[in-house]
């Protein structure tokens, strides 16, 4: 598939709802966000435009190369090749980063989102956190200036604790326990791969540990392998994402009329 039009699918795959569509203040924030996805983005393109530079610049130089039997033109050629090797290596590396990266910024947009959605819905349904035994340390309590402000601390206190009760697996379970509807057959494992890749990212340089490996058979050949992820993965998990998000952001809206945004911020391109 050619780069650009990979890039647009990647983008569309992200791309929010229009403006004429009802969503929360979390969302809102959530789409703000995913700028700095398409930024990453752009990096890595960057790197791949460069790398067509070089390789333009040394198949010139190869044409213009005087006769290589001379002990001189393959010097000048062999300088030629290491120095494009150095190059290639170089703008691969940076490429390979971008990608990752742009796993790691999609799930914590997406955990950010979650929490002030929660946090935000808990704020007008007092029974969400009725049975969180949420308790106020005295530090909080003395700073704070109002009992809104101590509530709001406490709300996210809570939001935070339920997300780190296990992902998305967990999340999907207990959020249709609650009635949300229209999550697809099949998704709980394609976002925990994400999170996966998001975890070996973060936590092992995005070396495949033997627990990935055997969590997610197929990402990586065996354990001690790097994480690749390729413009179509992130595709895949762009859509993953969506799957994901929309569901569970109707439910909300629509339980919780209030928490609706007064405009909308759709901005990706």
């Amino acid at each position: 598939m050619p780069r650009d039009a990979r890039d647009r699918i990647v983008t569309r795959a992200m791309a929010t709802p229009s403006a004429s569509e009802p969503h929360t203040k979390a969302w809102a924030a959530f789409e703000q966000n995913l700028d700095s996805i398409s930024h990453m983005l752009t990096l890595g393109r960057r790197e791949l435009t460069l790398l067509n530079t070089a390789t333009i610049r040394l198949t010139a130089s190869v044409r213009k190369s005087p006769n290589l039997t001379a002990k001189k033109g393959v010097a000048k050629l062999r300088c030629s090749l290491e120095r494009y090797n150095r190059t290639l290596q170089t703008r691969i590396e940076r490429f390979g980063t971008a990608t990752l990266w742009q796993v790691v910024m999609l799930v914590t947009c997406v955990e950010a989102y979650l929490q002030d959605l929660l946090a935000m819905a808990a704020s007008v349904d007092s029974e969400l956190m009725s049975k969180s035994q949420q308790i106020a340390p005295y530090a909080d309590i003395i700073s704070a200036t109002s009992l809104d402000e101590l509530a709001s601390k406490m709300r996210v206190r809570w939001a935070r604790g339920w997300l780190s009760d296990g992902g998305p697996a967990r999340w999907i379970s207990r959020l249709k326990r609650m009635g949300a509807r229209g999550y697809p057959d099949g998704l709980a494992p394609r976002l925990e791969r994400i999170w996966g890749i998001r975890h070996v990212i973060v936590h092992s340089a995005g070396v495949a540990t033997s627990d990935f490996a055997k969590r997610h058979p197929g990402v990586v050949a065996t354990a001690g392998d790097r994480v690749r992820v390729g413009g179509r993965d992130f595709l895949a998990f762009a859509e993953a994402v969506r799957s994901f998000l929309e569901p569970t952001e109707r439910f909300f809206l629509a339980r919780y009329p209030s928490l609706l945004a007064a405009t909308s911020t759709a901005k990706v391109k």
